[in-house]
């Protein structure tokens, strides 16, 4: 008998151990997706999995990961890596899968740039056996020799929302991350994808992969039902917010509500609007506000307390927001996969209908969401474009590498770095050229030959690492305070910053704030409500 058998006829999991940690958390009957996953992945295979939201997608994966570790585990070595392209989705995913990581006596943690300095010691001394990280975190614990000593015995890899890292320059990042992840491993590690929304699935997987490992592409095509009402509003803002107001109460909604923007801007004006034309709880839930504004925002979610959260895509990604039976767009989502990422978080549950609204004052937007519903029935999404060659990312790695490995053979550095999806096609005078520049820059050192380098062991060497972790542009931010509450809000650019004067007013979080000074030494913006 299999590890895992299946009894097609009623969708069980036969398996007396298996059924039992399935059934645990709620799985009488496997999903579909579970049906044609969990096999491939207790035998070991690189899966690429592609499911409906709500379709069980997470659980196919950890639980058999994790009971294959149970038994493998060591003190001190990090056994899986599971990593999320948000802090956020981090901070979920270990709420979500701690239980069956303590199921079977497997320690978990997180590690990302929000961690505190004691806990990131703790963690270095004492590493778990499975770590919840982001694409940046995981280059920063690639030059860290403690770090590389607790991942020499990684078996499994878990990479949440592949699509959201294809079409980036993070995703190229992560990329050569995972073949230097292999360098200094003792086994082979296992990669799993997740995502509900992926247009070319052949490139998803070899992105996962890399170019000369093999994969199982686990596609559930079944489409799931969208339940949507598009309501055109001849108006401005202020009209579209009343709509909204008549729609919730109409349709006597008790549950939270979900309504996304495409921008900050909008969903500061919308969530402004709306608080001063109902006695509705609204939230706001966005990147600039503080972590503890936008925890507090995802715990009136999950607790299912009724009201409006104007949201991001903040909140498009998998979090855990428990019952939600109704999401508004305000606007065109514009691609096909923003429509099923955002609408899905609606009755998030296997065999019911997405459930929204998508209301706007604009003609064109109106015409582009019935095509992007047709495209839907279709089942036709975008193709997310592998972002290739990205020199830059290639030369922080590069430096990276010699910080985790000592002298690196050019050659040996060539293969590495072709064998990641997105560098394939990368040439030896490319390659080359990178090697020179950051030689001119003093951030390597050349053999004599020119067949080898090293990291320049001057300070400055590791300085431009250790700053330069993250691809997404860095923007100078000043933090805003409720003086009142000594509350951290937000942030707010310092372009921004810049146009405002004591005692002016703006908008953040949804309410208004009037300045009572701004210090420019400490970057912070006081200001009363």
């Amino acid at each position: 008998m299999n590890e895992l058998d299946l009894d097609k006829k009623n969708n069980k999991i036969t398996h007396p151990e298996i059924s039992q940690k399935f059934k645990s958390i709620g799985f009488e009957n496997l999903t579909e997706i579970q049906k044609q996953a969990i096999p491939k992945i207790l035998e070991e295979k690189n899966c690429l999995i592609i499911a409906p939201t709500g379709s069980g997608k997470t659980e196919c994966a950890t639980i058999p990961v994790f009971s294959k570790i149970k038994n493998r585990k060591i003190p001190n070595k990090i056994k899986a890596l599971y990593v999320t392209p948000l802090r956020a989705l981090n901070r979920d995913v270990f709420k979500r899968i701690i239980r069956y990581a303590e199921n079977e006596e497997l320690k978990i943690e997180i590690r990302h740039g929000d961690t505190s300095q004691s806990n990131r010691k703790r963690i270095a001394d004492n590493p778990p056996d499975i770590l919840i990280t982001t694409p940046e975190t995981l280059v920063n614990l690639l030059s860290q020799k403690k770090h590389l000593d607790a991942l020499s015995d990684l078996e499994w890899i878990i990479i949440d929302e592949v699509h959201e890292l294809l079409a980036s320059e993070r995703g190229s990042q992560l990329c050569l991350s995972l073949e230097r992840l292999q360098i200094k491993t003792k086994n082979e590690i296992h990669r799993i994808g997740l995502s509900a929304t992926v247009g070319n699935p052949e490139d998803a997987g070899r992105f996962l992969v890399g170019t000369e490992r093999k994969f199982e592409l686990i596609h559930d095509t079944s489409l799931r039902n969208y339940d949507v009402d598009v309501v055109f509003v001849d108006g401005i803002m202020d009209d579209v917010a009343t709509k909204i107001i008549e729609y919730v109460k109409k349709e006597q909604i008790t549950s939270p509500v979900l309504l996304f923007t495409n921008s900050r801007g909008e969903s500061e004006r919308l969530s402004s609007i709306l608080k001063q034309k109902t006695l509705l709880n609204v939230e706001l839930h966005h990147g600039s506000l503080s972590r503890q504004v936008r925890e507090e925002t995802e715990d009136i979610l999950r607790e299912g307390k009724s009201g409006i959260v104007v949201c991001t895509s903040s909140l498009e990604l998998g979090l855990d927001i428990g019952s939600v039976e109704l999401v508004i767009h305000y606007g065109s989502p514009r691609q096909v996969s923003k429509f099923m990422q955002r609408i899905g978080r609606s009755k998030h549950s296997k065999g019911d209908s997405a459930r929204g609204l998508i209301i706007t004052e604009n003609p064109d937007d109106e015409f582009e969401i019935q095509a992007i519903i047709e495209r839907i029935k279709e089942g036709s999404i975008e193709e997310q474009k592998i972002h290739y060659g990205s020199l830059d990312v290639l030369a922080h790695h590069l430096v990276g590498l010699s910080m985790q490995v000592g002298n690196v053979p050019i050659e040996s550095a060539l293969k590495l770095t072709k064998r990641a999806y997105p560098f394939q096609h990368i040439t030896l005078e490319e390659f080359f050229d990178v090697l020179e520049l950051l030689a001119l820059r003093e951030l390597i050192i050349f053999n004599e030959d020119k067949t080898e380098y090293k990291k320049n062991s001057a300070f400055f060497s590791t300085k431009y690492h250790f700053q330069n972790l993250s691809t997404i542009p860095d923007i100078l931010k000043f933090k805003v305070v409720d003086t009142i509450e000594n509350k951290f809000i937000g942030t707010l650019d310092q372009r921004f910053v810049g146009d405002l004067d004591k005692d002016e007013i703006f908008v953040l979080r949804g309410s208004q704030w009037r300045i009572l000074n701004i210090d420019q030494n400490t970057f912070k913006v006081n200001v009363l409500p």
